[in-house]
């Protein structure tokens, strides 16, 4: 009987290991470790719900939806490692939207201050850019995803009509208060 000749992929697709529980479990661990490393080493070391899901963000290829990083990569597998920031990245996300608008506004402004430019360009490029789009985890809920982008729609857009959102820290009683 002639032998017949398997494309390359179907090959390799073929040699594949098959992963039995204990590796599948052993994964999760690592991946548990990356999470626990990366809070501990990284997370916990940034100021604010929006630093820590733009910083996560960034940690994402944007074209395959993979998370990279360099220096829990030499520790760690690169499934792990993935793994591990996915799964941050959807708490640390989720963790921002439990947060009031008013919260999540003095959140934004810490951490527009942290970048040093004028507040008023950094409204003005958030709202042409709408970057913070990229901003929710790939499989995020779609509901999720949209009460994120409406609430910061809503937060340049009260930080782009008034200077007054310094009185969100003051307590008033009522509009006389207001300068």
């Amino acid at each position: 009987m002639p032998s017949e000749r398997i494309p390359g992929a179907a090959v390799e697709k073929m040699h594949e290991p098959t992963r039995g529980p204990n590796e599948l479990g052993s994964e999760r661990a690592e991946a548990d470790r990356v999470v626990e490393n990366f809070q501990r080493q990284t997370l916990e070391e940034i100021p604010g719900h929006f630093s820590r899901v733009i910083y996560l963000a960034s940690l994402r290829d944007h074209n395959t939806g993979c998370y990279h990083h360099y220096g829990l990569e030499t520790r760690y597998s690169s499934e792990a490692v993935d793994e591990g920031l996915r799964r941050c990245h959807a708490e640390v996300f989720a963790d921002l939207l439990t947060l009031s608008l008013q919260e999540q506004t003095q959140d934004l402004l810490r951490f527009f201050e942290s970048l040093k430019a004028e507040r008023k360009h950094l409204v003005e490029v958030w709202q042409q850019l709408r970057a913070y789009q990229i901003l929710p985890p790939q499989n995020c809920r779609p509901l999720a995803r949209e009460l994120f982008s409406k609430n910061v729609e809503v937060i340049l857009e009260v930080l782009r009509q008034t200077d007054l959102w310094e009185l969100l820290d003051e307590p008033h009683g009522d509009s006389d208060d207001l300068p």
